[in-house]
């Protein structure tokens, strides 16, 4: 079970070394190195902007000391401001896996103390909203972290139902466009919000979805293929064979 969701260096907020993660691990390795434009985490406006070339070089020096098992991946943010210079960067580069995220709004990350001041009522379903339009208009292959907005917020799955609607349109847009599902486990396990999952897991699984992908979202070593184990056991629980995993 490949680890879909992985930073390193060649990411704005992680130190992480790829060399550690092939040390670590002797199976397949693919790093999601962030793509944020407007990017306001820390309150000033930045275009986060990973260096493809450099990152190519390096992978392709490291497949001839560690084999051919690393792989080239990108988190892209979507904002739809800035979606022309989005298309524009990805139009020439190769990447073998894409993942597809929106992180702010313009003003703040969603990860910022500014979220908590906001309506859980209209923040839900613009955020919603702004996932339906990324998937519509950026080619992927993952809808990452469907919880982002809403991670740092005291949501029982009673909450989210609320949004149920709006739920099922997401992720049956997210399988007409070939998107798998993301289990992100730093959300999962880090910020206890399992309980969110198995609520969404049994929508997308109602829906038929047929395409899942495991991320740790690590950013350092010791977040790499986090509690791999448990999503082992939520996987058999809901019946996703492996096979289903990208």
């Amino acid at each position: 079970m490949r680890d879909n969701h992985l930073h390193s260096y060649f990411s704005y907020d992680s130190d992480g070394q790829i060399t550690d993660y092939l040390d670590h691990y002797d199976g397949q390795i693919i790093t999601t190195e962030h793509f944020d434009l407007s990017n306001p985490y820390g309150g000033e406006l930045r275009d986060e902007v990973p260096d493809y070339q450099a990152y190519s070089l390096e992978i392709e020096r490291l497949k001839q000391v560690y084999g051919n098992r690393l792989k080239r991946g990108i988190e892209i943010g979507y904002y739809a401001p800035r979606e022309a210079d989005i298309l524009a960067y990805l139009a020439d580069k190769d990447y073998d896996l894409k993942l597809l995220s929106v992180h702010h709004n313009g003003q703040f990350d969603y990860l910022e103390d500014a979220v908590l001041d906001l309506d859980k009522d209209q923040l839900i379903p613009q955020y919603l909203a702004d996932l339906e339009k990324a998937i519509e208009r950026v080619p992927a292959h993952v809808l990452a972290h469907f919880d982002y907005a809403f991670r740092r917020l005291d949501l029982t799955p009673a909450d989210l139902a609320k949004f149920r609607p709006q739920l099922v349109e997401l992720f049956q847009k997210m399988i007409d466009y070939g998107l798998a599902f993301e289990l992100n486990c730093k959300s999962i396990y880090l910020y206890q919000n399992e309980a969110l999952y198995r609520y969404a897991l049994q929508l997308v699984c109602d829906l038929g979805c047929q395409k899942f992908s495991v991320g740790s979202d690590g950013h350092k070593l010791e977040h790499f293929r986090l509690n791999f184990d448990k999503i082992e056991e939520l996987l058999a629980e809901f019946g996703i064979d492996q096979s289903l995993l990208i």
